[in-house]
């Protein structure tokens, strides 16, 4: 008797993580050190890279940067992104400029709030910095994209 009840248990725990495994959201992280070592004089690079091996849903989009955007102690004009792009869709999160006041003047945060992009499976996904205003930097960076599968 107590052998099946260790076994019953055993596969409520497993059934239980494989759905946790398949609810959302689901995460994926990336970090930006500084934004300069990001960006190629025209374009923008890529930070972070992800292969879904089924079709997804990013939701939403969030960044916490401990260094906002900021040229020569002014705020950015254009402000640099972080895009989720597959080369053809794409969603662009602008760093928010540095604030110059406050208890921790220099950190920023950016939500996109709830959005719905769909990339289809075994596309190759990559975070990447979108260029701002020429000489604006940012840094300590660190992204998440929430998803859901589809």
């Amino acid at each position: 008797m107590t052998k099946l009840l260790t076994l019953a248990l055993a596969g409520v725990i497993l059934s239980l993580n494989a759905y946790a495994q398949t609810t959302g959201p689901l995460l994926w992280t990336g970090y930006i050190d500084v934004l300069g070592n990001y960006l190629p004089p025209s374009n923008g690079g890529t930070f972070s890279r992800f292969t879904p091996g089924v079709a997804i849903t990013v939701t939403r989009v969030q960044l916490q940067a401990a260094q906002g955007s900021y040229a020569f102690n002014t705020k950015c004009s254009p402000l640099p992104k972080v895009r989720v792009t597959d080369g053809t869709t794409k969603y662009d999160l602008a760093i928010p400029g540095a604030r110059f006041t406050g208890h921790y003047p220099d950190a920023v945060s950016a939500d996109s709030g709830a959005i719905s992009v769909g990339f289809s499976a075994n596309s190759a996904l990559r975070l990447t910095v979108i260029p701002g205003q020429s000489g604006c930097y940012a840094g300590s960076i660190n992204v998440t994209v929430q998803y859901s599968l589809n």
